[in-house]
């Protein structure tokens, strides 16, 4: 989609005004999407394809333009961040977090290729000790000095998941989600648009069973499409770029309905938009650390994830208002940018004071050399209003995020998520909080004592093993935990869930009459149905077992700027 021509002139005389203003950059936040995946219907996992980890490279490769090297490219502007390292990446001054999907932590080890690309310490002025023996002689890194990042992964039993992926595990946001679907507009675009989705059904390859195709899948219907336009002639050869788009537009409807503010004063907000309160909350987070750390920390913060929190968060800080195709899904990679910068500051006076910072906001749709980060002023305020201070910006993040561990968990009803119940209800921490509260339930304590009992046995076990001779040994066995939905039993709690409005929609035929029934399938309503079906013989992958669960439980979240 084309994006407004004004706005952009109008971004990149902004740009020109700042940098003969002697402007600084400090620190900055960027949301990114990843790359292109496999689609949802296919069997096998969703991995980064190729091209995909093409896109998420160039991304990262446009940010060093951006916030390292010294650049003179019109569409990204150079606004270098103060003191961050230029050739050899330095973790203390990033912060990299991802979902554990592969093709979100893929895109997040092609962006880091981009952004911090392979060093030769031996002739480099920055050579690392380490690279050095006691003869004088120097080694590389492998593959011509590849930098290998510390990317922090929050899988679904990781509080810190619900900064990338505050949807994921939601189950209020899928209930939420049926008064779309039984809503009367709902029904009319439903029964307008089956003809042409029935039009389709040659370009499936039995992925999804006949008569099944309609707008209540319509996601998986373009995210199969989309790939399928990319990769597979026969399917190109079944659709035109005008049906393609249509298939688009229907799906980012479907999409933006699920996770935006629709009305206002609404009392399911919060749980409708939670990916988007979620991931503000980080952003804030970052931002806040680098001030408070006189700016040796998070100087360059990146999250990566799907399109969830991106669509949550521009519907909160009302960006459709100002250009319509923040309605759309996000293209492959695309990125939200906070910058927290100062204008003719002077660096003899070291750090700037709080008052003297400003945050802007900033958006690349897409990777393509033809989509440059464009300014956009937040909240519903004017083109004149494109920055506002530190102190501005926090102050209307504080209406729209969630940042304590335990709202997440009240708010989403998950009692049945692996780290609500350690967090109790004591009072909230502010939107800059740099960790959740910590409080035990009772119930909690008592597990805990529990397990401290156990452990005791497990000492008196032990010793009776040592001086008694005593052997246990464990019986064989191929049984495995079993979690259902998607992917029956092969899927993990880290498998996205992706909505769909009836419990028979998009039964994908796999193989030889193997049918399997994917979790974003809504039953009765909204609710979804975790059907047994023919599973394949053999097992890819590890399922989650119990004792990883617990593992987990008497297990504090790191912090925000913890290295761990």
């Amino acid at each position: 989609m084309a994006w407004s021509r004004p706005l952009l002139l109008a971004g990149l005389a902004l740009f020109a005004h700042t940098t003969q203003a002697q402007e600084v950059v400090w620190a900055a936040v960027v949301y990114n999407t990843h790359g292109e995946r496999s689609p949802v219907v296919f069997p096998s996992d969703d991995v980064l394809t190729p091209l995909g980890a093409r896109q998420s490279f160039l991304s990262g490769s446009r940010f060093r333009d951006r916030y390292i090297a010294t650049s003179q490219d019109r569409l990204t502007s150079n606004s270098t961040i103060d003191g961050l390292s230029r050739d050899v990446l330095d973790d203390a001054q990033t912060y990299i977090l991802s979902s554990t999907f592969q093709y979100t932590v893929a895109s997040a080890l092609a962006f880091m290729q981009g952004l911090y690309p392979p060093a030769n310490l031996s002739s480099s002025q920055d050579v690392n000790r380490m690279s050095i023996l006691t003869n004088g002689s120097i080694f590389d890194y492998p593959l011509g000095g590849y930098q290998y990042p510390h990317i922090f992964t929050a899988s679904p039993v990781d509080p810190n998941s619900i900064f990338v992926a505050g949807d994921q595990k939601c189950s209020s946001h899928k209930n939420v989600a049926t008064d779309y679907f039984d809503s009367q507009e709902y029904s009319q675009i439903k029964s307008a648009t089956q003809t042409f989705y029935d039009t389709f059904q040659p370009a499936f390859g039995g992925f999804v069973q006949n008569g099944t195709a309609s707008y209540d899948i319509a996601y998986p219907i373009y995210d199969y499409l989309k790939y399928g336009y990319m990769h597979n002639q026969s399917v190109r050869d079944e659709l035109t770029d005008t049906e393609l788009s249509r298939a688009r537009a229907l799906a980012s409807q479907w999409v933006y309905h699920v996770n935006s503010n629709t009305s206002t004063n609404d009392p399911k907000s919060a749980a409708r938009t939670i990916a988007g309160r979620t991931m503000a909350a980080q952003v804030i987070r970052s931002l806040l650390s680098n001030f408070e750390s006189q700016g040796e920390e998070n100087k360059l913060s990146v999250l990566f994830g799907r399109f969830e929190p991106m669509m949550a968060f521009a519907s909160l800080a009302q960006l459709p208002t100002k250009n319509q195709n923040f309605f759309a899904l996000p293209e492959d990679g695309s990125s939200m940018v906070f910058e927290m910068f100062t204008v003719d500051h002077d660096h003899n006076a070291g750090y700037p004071r709080f008052d003297d910072l400003n945050v802007r906001f900033l958006f690349r749709n897409g990777t393509n050399s033809s989509s440059p980060l464009v300014p956009y002023p937040l909240f519903g305020l004017t083109d004149s209003q494109m920055s506002l201070s530190l102190a501005e910006f926090s102050s209307y993040l504080s209406n729209i995020t969630i940042s304590d561990i335990s709202d997440w968990c009240n708010i989403c009803g998950g009692q049945e998520v692996a780290f609500c119940p350690i967090f109790d209800s004591s009072p909230r921490s502010s939107a800059g909080s740099q960790g959740p509260s910590t409080g035990l339930k009772p119930a909690v304590a008592g597990v805990i004592g529990a397990l401290v009992t156990l452990a005791v046995l497990g000492i008196l076990l032990a010793l009776a093993m040592v001086l008694g001779g005593i052997r246990l040994t464990r019986k064989a066995t191929n049984k495995r935990a079993n979690l259902g939905g998607f992917k029956a039993g092969e899927k993990l709690a880290s498998d996205p869930d992706l909505l769909s409005a009836k419990g028979n929609a998009g039964i994908m035929t796999i193989g030889e009459g193997k049918d399997r029934v994917t979790s974003w399938e809504l039953a009765e309503r909204g609710r979804v149905k975790e059907t047994e079906s023919q599973r394949p013989s053999s097992i890819r992958r590890r399922s989650l077992e119990i004792d990883d669960l617990d593992s987990h439980l008497s297990v504090q979240p790191t912090k925000v700027n913890e290295r761990v």
